[in-house]
This record gives structure tokens, sequence and C-alpha cells, in this order.
């Protein structure tokens, strides 16, 4: 079992032979731990906070990167319309 490596060796040791009562109410306190963790995550303001900086100083990346595709998009439209002899190269009108 691949969890075995994300537990500690006591609590696997520890927990080897457990009953099926014990073990379903284990899993019982690990979900509701699960669901306070989670609440607390949610409510870290810290956590919070980075999250936004992370998601402003990404947006400006994405704009960058959304406008040289848009750029690499356009001249390959060129480049088609060019080898499809829509355009005169040298005049830029439409034949």
């Amino acid at each position: 079992m691949s969890e075995k490596k994300s537990l500690s060796k006591s609590f696997v040791d520890n927990h080897e032979d457990i009953s099926e009562d014990a073990a379903g109410e284990m899993i019982v306190q690990s979900t509701q731990k699960i669901r306070g963790i989670e609440q607390e995550r949610d409510a870290d303001e810290q956590l919070t906070a980075g999250k936004q900086i992370v998601k402003d100083i990404s947006s400006a990346y994405t704009s960058a990167i959304k406008y040289e595709r848009a750029k690499i998009n356009f001249l390959l439209e060129k480049i088609q319309e060019i080898q499809d002899g829509e355009v005169n190269p040298s005049s830029g009108v439409k034949l």
C-alpha cells in the first residue's frame, strides 16, 4: 500500500491489527479533523492574501502571453493569406 509511505511507522505498527469497529471510529475522527483543517485553511487570511498576490502577479504574465499568442496567430494567418495568393505581400492589397 502506498498509504503506508505517508504514515509514520509507529502508526502503521500500532494499527496493523485494528478491529473493524475501531477502524471505522478512526475514519470518522479523521474525516472530522479534515473538515476542521479545511475550514481553518479557508479562513486563513494570510493564505487568502497570498493567493490574491499570486493571482495578481500571474495575471500580468497571462496577459502578456495572451498578447504574444494573438500576434503569432495574426502573423500565421497573414502568412497563410500570402501563401494562398489572397494578398500581394508587397502592396498589402487583396487581389
